[in-house]
């Protein structure tokens, strides 16, 4: 089963480029991408974010918004954006107008039921980002995050909140020898409090927390009066399990040796 896929599916004009008065990207001069918007796609892309294109263009392929009059804009907008980088995974555009009451046309799910019926989604890491609150009803209507860009929330704003999720666990692991407790948080450096009744090993555990720069909180209760390998195996997976859940996508780590010269 291939992994799940963290994507944004994300809203075209007011999102990627700035809506016209008109409502209509018809002409060449009327491509204005928004501010930051080129950096922030790359970021989130770099951390692993697949890009899905959703809008509403009304009346596309009628009388009152030709064909021919969306297709130059957008392809170069799309070119523009290839250029930096920046690809779409999929695009989605509905043509209907809202009194259709067309099943595509958000906030329905039409446009991206085959996500959905897939189960190909990390639900906990995808994302609707728009500008209008139709945006907001799709994101709760797949059951995912939406973000509306607007004065208090723009690109650079977005792809911080996005990109920096926390980054601590806590593990409980109960045996018939031992009872433990593993906190962590990557993002702090403080406390550092380790209690495993094994006076060496708390001094090697609390150096594993200062070096690698990150907190650590430690209980464990074992048999020592029998012996200390299930004290000190069963801390180690605790805390391995801690780092994991906490390290997430991995971002902004970096190999022990690189930090100082080890034999």
């Amino acid at each position: 089963m291939n992994n799940p896929r963290k994507i944004l599916f994300v809203d075209r004009d007011g999102t990627l480029i700035e809506e016209p008065a008109d409502e209509q990207v018809d002409r060449l001069d009327k491509v204005q991408f928004l501010p930051h918007v080129i950096p922030s796609l790359l970021a989130l892309m770099d951390a692993g974010f697949e890009l899905v294109m959703v809008s509403n263009q009304d009346g596309l392929g009628t009388d009152s918004f030709p064909t021919e009059d969306f297709e130059g804009p957008h392809q170069l907008m799309m070119q523009v954006l290839e250029s930096q980088g920046i690809r779409f995974s999929a695009v989605h555009i509905d043509p209907h107008f809202p009194h259709d009451n067309a099943p595509t046309r958000k906030p329905g799910v039409g446009m991206v039921l085959e996500y959905l019926r897939a189960g190909v989604m990390d639900t906990d890491h995808c994302a609707v980002i728009g500008d209008r609150e139709t945006d907001l009803e799709l994101a709760r209507n797949m059951g995912i995050a939406g973000f509306k860009l607007d004065d208090e929330l723009d690109w650079p704003k977005l792809s911080h909140q996005l990109l920096n999720e926390d980054r601590s666990a806590c593990v409980q692991r109960n045996t018939n020898e031992t009872q433990i407790e593993a906190r962590v948080n990557l993002d702090a450096t403080k406390p550092v409090r380790i209690e495993t009744g094994l006076g060496l090993f708390d001094h090697f555990v609390e150096q594993l927390a200062l070096h690698g720069g990150f907190s650590l909180e430690l209980k464990a209760q074992g048999d020592l009066h029998v012996d200390e390998h299930h004290t000190v195996e069963d801390c180690a997976l605790a805390i391995g399990s801690a780092l994991d859940q906490a390290l997430g996508q991995r971002r902004g780590i970096g190999r022990y040796g690189f930090a100082l010269p080890m034999d």
